[in-house]
């Protein structure tokens, strides 16, 4: 099967390790799959089978087995070395004819046997977040106005739409990979306790307060990264603490998700934007 593998270090640095690429040969790539799970339970005192106290999945450890030929292996082992730094951030980037997908961690080791025939090596990578994520972002948006100007300008009398009315409060979204959380950006303003529904599980999520007309407010909704900010003028503030009691922290379920949003005063003046990429367990 062929592939492409590019590795991407926090300044932005990449190595490409795809075979015949710069003469590494990457001779497989284990951790593509989804991470295993760890399942506890406990015996029923007297009684057959058990019950489950938790179930969780393991952190992701991607291993690249590799070979370097040809001339100029001392040079590219340590360009390599450059971009490949012990314990520091790394991002994995993996496109087959299908799927185009990275996933970030940490590198765990970097391995070279130099006094080989054939110097191989091997690199260890540790990812907290399990998942890969699409390269390509999908974004709903809503807003009661939506610009409709264009260019090139119309050369006739006939009349042309500068601007398109919204009537409906709703967004849809497609998830075409697993279940996950997604960012939203709440802007505009002047409003007041925005909130955003699940139409179909009926959950929703509200922040309390008013929106002033240069506020931006984020949150995001990913296991292990939730946040609601708010940006004024410039400056970033944690408003956690004004998600109003009995609010989830959506998800987006697997396939057509739709939401529909409502405000105590000044919805028409709001722009939303829900921000989400594609997530697998396994590639």
């Amino acid at each position: 099967m062929r592939f492409t593998l590019i590795l991407e270090n926090e300044t932005r640095e990449q190595i490409n390790m795809t075979t015949t690429v710069n003469q590494y040969m990457t001779s497989e790539i284990d951790g593509l799959y989804p991470p295993a799970g760890t399942i506890s339970t406990s015996t029923y005192a007297g009684m057959d089978g058990s019950y489950l106290n938790n179930a969780f999945i393991e952190k992701r450890n991607v291993v690249i087995s590799f070979e370097m030929r040809g001339i100029n292996i001392e040079k590219r082992r340590h360009t390599l070395y450059r971009v490949v730094k012990t314990s520091r951030y790394i991002r994995v980037y993996y496109k087959t004819a299908n799927i185009d997908v990275y996933t970030e961690g940490y590198v765990e080791t970097c391995e070279i046997n130099n006094f080989q025939q054939l110097v191989s090596g091997q690199i260890s990578i540790i990812c907290p977040d399990i998942y890969w994520y699409s390269t390509d972002t999908q974004i709903a948006e809503y807003s009661q106005v939506f610009g409709s100007f264009h260019f090139i300008f119309p050369d006739n009398d006939e009349p042309f739409p500068i601007g398109i009315y919204n009537t409906q409060n709703t967004m849809t979204i497609q998830n075409d990979g697993d279940e996950t959380g997604f960012t939203l950006e709440i802007s505009g303003g002047p409003a007041k306790n925005p909130t955003i529904h699940n139409i179909v599980t009926g959950e929703y999520m509200q922040v309390s307060g008013d929106i002033e007309q240069s506020d931006i407010i984020r949150i995001t909704t990913k296991t292990g990264n939730k946040t609601v900010t708010l940006e004024r003028n410039g400056v970033v503030t944690n408003i956690i603490n004004r998600l109003v009691s009995g609010s989830a922290w959506l998800n987006l379920r697997e396939g057509e998700n739709k939401f529909a949003l409502s405000a105590a005063s000044g919805l028409r003046n709001l722009k939303v934007r829900l921000i989400h990429r594609n997530a697998y367990l396994g590639v």
